[in-house]
């Protein structure tokens, strides 16, 4: 370490700068290896539980309530809502569609708003306006009055998967870079904790899975009340479930917790290790630039990185009470792939693996439905190709996420990061809600033949390029020792520089 110390003093000396940054820096890194010395194995397992007890469940319910109220436009569907506003096909296509540009557009923005008055705020917030606009979609008997809601409802709760996402990238650990694995693999917490984040963003996610399971039953249960003074019952569905998603809302503001260094339950030994782990997981001694303001470059070079594209199905021609019974099972099964797609990818560390195979299952499911779907008599196979479907689209999204956090270095670029790949998955959602085509109904020809070919392109070919040019950057940096990259740099422009420092190593 005094040799380093001795390399680094150097080095600034040679370029003019202020010497008390990579004291500062070294020291920090010394810190954070003595407490990575006496976090025993005991220990680790002690401060994953406590988070996972005070911070993972209750982003989960968030995330759960918000996903329902999401897929309660399918609900209101069955449940009679186009004949109840005198609706047409293309006037719903055309609602649907305006969510997902205002979802879209909100993600980024939100996870700025994020930054700046913290998760305990910002995400109850959120929640609370969604609960009061679904209540007001309740209400609704026009076309104007439902689709402007609809726009509010897309801007809103646009920040709540992304939100908190990027609150999990600050608990769990997101994999040490190459460098300071190799530098402190001896060291009880490199062993057991290096990779974390992808297995809990798969629980976290979970709840989305959770959410198309419980929605369908709920929604049949709700929708019991047809009638019931005089109210449809996809207006019950839009009203019970809003004023219930406020009283959690209103109960999140003393549940929801923020950054690791604000909250009492962690000893002082626990904070800094979490925060000085966050740092120092990308960058080696370096660490990462953790800004929280807002930075037009950080922007800048998300929007350089890559996009998903999803779609959705439909149900099978059963009565709407029935149908919503049904959907139960498929989401079940996904719950479980998209867990075991999230334990696989952080056991095996297989980024690339973990989005390009549940695409294919996706695919093959896809390509069952649009073959069975023809034949009356075959419900049980399409129904197959449905648990395929779901169970290959659901684990998509958390690892995604969960690549890119692994990729981008510092808070903000990270947070912001996140926005950006939800707000681009979006475009899938505003494709998807035109090209299933009532008039083309059971088979939807154009619908499916897109979401496969969707499918082919952005989730097995791009995955399998994407990782192809991150292993060539990898290993173009390793061929420059670090000797080299600190002669040539200060501690603080390669802690600026984020995933650009050649010290940086991607997950492939």
């Amino acid at each position: 370490m005094a040799d380093i110390a001795k390399m680094q003093s150097n080095s600034l000396s040679e370029e003019k700068t202020n010497p008390e940054t990579s004291v500062t820096a070294i020291a920090e890194y010394d810190e954070y290896v003595g407490l990575c010395e006496v976090m025993t194995e005991d220990k680790m397992k002690k401060l994953v539980r406590k988070i996972d007890i005070r911070v993972l469940p209750q982003l989960i319910i968030l995330y759960l309530m918000s996903y329902i109220d999401r897929t309660n436009v399918g609900n209101a569907k069955l449940f009679g809502a186009l004949a109840d506003m005198g609706l047409s096909g293309q006037d719903w296509n055309t609602a649907l569609s305006v969510f997902f540009i205002t979802y879209a557009l909100g993600a980024v923005p939100s996870n700025i708003m994020l930054q700046k008055f913290g998760p305990r705020i910002w995400l109850p917030t959120i929640m609370l306006c969604v609960s009061i606009i679904l209540i007001c979609c309740s209400m609704q008997s026009t076309m104007a009055g439902w689709t402007t809601f609809r726009v509010l409802l897309g801007l809103v709760e646009a920040g709540v998967f992304p939100g908190c996402s990027a609150v999990l990238t600050t608990w769990y650990a997101a994999g040490l870079n190459e460098v300071s694995m190799r530098k402190c693999a001896d060291i009880h917490c490199c062993r057991y904790s290096p990779h974390e984040v992808h297995t809990r963003m798969t629980i976290f996610y979970m709840g989305a899975s959770a959410a198309g399971a419980f929605s369908g039953l709920l929604a049949y249960a709700i929708g019991q009340l047809d009638g019931t003074w005089g109210y449809k019952g996809w207006r019950w569905i839009f009203c019970l479930e809003g004023i219930f998603t406020a009283l959690l809302s209103i109960a999140a503001f003393w549940i929801i917790h923020d950054t690791p260094s604000k909250v009492s339950w962690l000893t002082a030994e626990e904070k800094r290790f979490v925060v000085l782990r966050h740092k120092f997981s990308a960058g080696g001694e370096s660490g990462v630039a953790e800004k929280e303001e807002f930075s037009l470059a950080a922007v800048r070079q998300v929007f350089e990185k890559s996009s998903l594209i999803m779609s959705s199905i439909k149900n099978l021609g059963y009565s709407a009470a029935t149908a919503q019974a049904m959907t139960a099972p498929p989401y079940i099964f996904a719950s479980l792939v998209t867990v075991f797609s999230g334990w696989a990818a952080d056991r095996y560390k297989q980024r690339m693996l973990s989005v390009l195979l549940p695409n294919l299952l996706a695919m093959i499911g896809f390509i069952i439905i649009i073959v069975s779907v023809r034949y009356k008599d075959l419900p049980g196979v399409t129904l197959f190709g449905i648990f395929f479907a779901i169970g290959g689209l659901y684990p998509i999204s958390p690892a995604v996420t969960a690549w890119t956090a692994l990729n981008l270095a510092g808070t903000m670029k990270r947070s912001v990061g996140i926005g950006a790949m939800i707000a681009f998955s979006q475009l899938g959602g505003i494709v998807g809600s035109n090209i299933y085509i009532s008039t083309q109904s059971p088979t939807y020809p154009v619908g499916f033949g897109v979401s496969i070919s969707m499918l082919g392109l952005f989730g097995i070919v791009w995955p399998a390029c994407y990782s192809f040019m991150l292993k060539r950057i990898n290993a173009n940096r390793a061929k420059i020792s670090a000797e080299e990259v600190r002669a040539k740099y200060t501690e603080k422009e390669l802690a600026e520089m984020g995933d650009e420092s050649p010290l940086f190593r991607y997950s492939t």
